[in-house]
């Protein structure tokens, strides 16, 4: 099988770096990585990532946006998209998930346990359960659609 693939939408550089890393070498995904927004429906269009990690605060336009415009292409819009992002307010959360975000991973996020925790959220879209390690973990839960 092969590996799956994640468009990583992020403009802070050390962050792309540690995400990348542990997505890679923990998770075994393939990892494309942008800064901004135009350039994430740009590559989304081109490699068409099994999964999207969207920032919140990006430079050219926002992660709310950026999410809207990628649910208006048609062969964009069934592709599962997580905010991963330090604006976690419940009001926050909620507006993402009302534009179509599958889940919200807040930072900053444990490089161990990302890969995990995207897991998780694809296994509930596909109506799949956690393992048991994963339920009764002592992490802080993340935010997800209920």
């Amino acid at each position: 099988m092969d590996a799956q693939r994640i468009l990583l939408v992020e403009d802070e550089p050390d962050i792309q770096k540690v995400a990348k890393l542990s997505l890679t070498l923990v998770g075994g995904y393939e990892v494309a990585v942008v800064d901004n927004g135009i350039e994430a429906i740009r590559l989304a269009e081109q490699i068409k990532p099994d999964v999207i990690l969207l920032d919140v605060m990006l430079p050219d336009m926002d992660g709310y946006e950026t999410l809207t415009r990628i649910k208006q292409h048609d062969h964009l819009k069934d592709i599962p998209v997580l905010f991963i992002s330090a604006k976690a307010q419940q009001s926050e959360v909620s507006y993402g998930l009302s534009l179509g975000a599958i889940g919200y991973i807040t930072k900053p996020f444990d490089p161990m346990t990302l890969p995990a925790q995207v897991q998780q959220f694809l296994r509930i879209l596909e109506g799949r359960p956690m393992d048991l390690p994963e339920l009764f973990s002592e992490e802080e839960p993340s935010t997800m659609i209920s």
